[in-house]
Formats: C-alpha cells, structure tokens, sequence
C-alpha cells in the first residue's frame, strides 16, 4: 500500500471546475469489493468483446482503464466529471489533464503494477486552488491476466470533497493504521478480526493451537502496533477501517 497524504494544489489542471463539484455519496461498500465487482464486469465484457463496459456508467466511484502507454481508453461518467470536467480523458494520458503533482503518484502507482503487483491502494488528501479539502483513495489493478490488447490498469477511486480539513485530517489518520494493520501476519490479522467479533483469548487460543498466555501476548504486540488500548479499542479501528473502505472483515 501507498499512503500517500503529501498536500497537492489540485485534482486537476482545472482544479477550479473540479473543486466546485459536490463529492458523490460513497456506497457505504468498502472500496475493494467495488473494485473487486468492477473487475469481474470489465473480465465479462472483455469475453464478450463489449468495450462499452456498461454497468460503470452509472457508478459514483471513479473508474478508468488505460493501456500500457498510460494513455486512457476509458473514463465513466464520475471520472470525467471530477478529473477531465471540460474535455474528454479518453485517448490522452494522465498528464494531459492532471495536475503534475497527482500525475506523479499516478505513475508511482502503474510503476508499481508493472512491476508484478496485481494491485496497489493508495490514499490522498489535499486542499484544492478555492480553499476546499479534498480526499481520494483509489485502487489500481493489473488487467494483464485478462490478456486483452490495449488493457493494463484498471483504476478506480473515491473521492469526496468538503470544507471540513479535520475530516481529511481523521481520514489521513485511518490511512496510517490501515498501513500499520497491513504489515501483521496473516495470523495477527486473524487475531484482530475474531478480537474484534468478541473471541476470548481463550476461545482463540484453542481455535489457534496457542495457549492462553500466547494469545495474550500476542494481542498486547498488536494493541501496540495498532495504537490502541483495548479490544473495544480495536473493534471500533477496524470498523472505522471497513467504514471507511480500507478492509472488508465482516464487522
């Protein structure tokens, strides 16, 4: 994961046009099952050789695929509107519309998928030209294994802006921990989500093959990793983290 929370001047080389719109209400869905289900469609229509990808057209999430080049062969209706609102994306690259500091991540990011990751997550906060806070997550992944010419990242983002900074702030916040939860051990993790549901060290220990005390031991490593100091602690990060579009852990 990338948590990228540097302050940027705009979303777009007309950050004004782009700044001035009011941010869609997010699904409530966390951001990786929308990317997840977004796949799956762009996966059909590729068998099916429609290019149209029509049920993206009316998703409030921004989704875009480009192709190797890094220029965009497509953009839905969210994604224009908020990041190319006076002319079309499509058949351009990403500098041709956006602000050359969030062009910069953009490429960080398709570096990192050329070079073998089948996704990345990344997170962005910044203050536009007109003095509005604004804040994206966005998840880019690899279409190489759909094997389709022309094809190679699929993109897709929340994004919300307001005049609310301690929001942002809070947001910046959850990314963070969300990059600390990211680093635990698959069984850490594992710890976490059945912490979380109100497993008992005991009850977990016997379902892990761990005595009592391992468990607990275990649970103060993560409680300090985490920043937090209790289960109940725990249980309300993580559902912040799901809330919020980070992590799909069933809380």
């Amino acid at each position: 994961m990338i948590a990228d929370t540097n302050q940027g001047d705009s979303l777009s080389a007309n950050s004004e046009a782009t700044t001035n719109d009011c941010a869609f209400t997010p699904t409530g869905r966390p951001l990786c099952q929308v990317a997840d289900e977004v796949y799956r469609h762009v996966k059909l229509c590729v068998e099916a050789v429609d290019w149209s990808f029509p049920q993206l057209e009316c998703l409030p999430e921004c989704v875009y695929i480009s192709n190797a080049q890094g220029v965009l062969v497509y953009s839905n209706p969210s994604h224009r509107k908020h990041f190319s609102p006076n002319a079309s994306p499509i058949g351009r690259t990403k500098r041709a519309f956006l602000d050359p500091v969030i062009a910069d991540r953009a490429d960080k990011i398709e570096s990192l998928i050329f070079d073998g990751s089948p996704y990345v997550i990344c997170e962005n906060a910044g203050v536009g030209l007109n003095g509005a806070t604004y804040h994206v997550v966005a998840h880019a992944a690899s279409l190489k294994p759909l094997n389709a010419p022309g094809l190679a990242i699929l993109g897709v983002m929340r994004l919300s802006i307001h005049n609310d900074r301690t929001k942002v702030a809070k947001q910046t916040d959850l990314s963070i921990a969300y990059a600390k939860f990211r680093e635990l051990n698959a069984r850490d993790q594992d710890i976490c989500r059945r912490t979380a549901l109100g497993a008992s060290s005991r009850e977990l220990g016997e379902s892990l093959d761990m005595t009592t005390r391992g468990v607990e031991l275990r649970k103060q490593k993560i409680f300090a990793k985490l920043e937090v100091a209790k289960a109940v602690d725990l249980a309300r990060l993580l559902t912040r983290l799901q809330d919020n579009g980070f992590i799909d852990m069933g809380l």
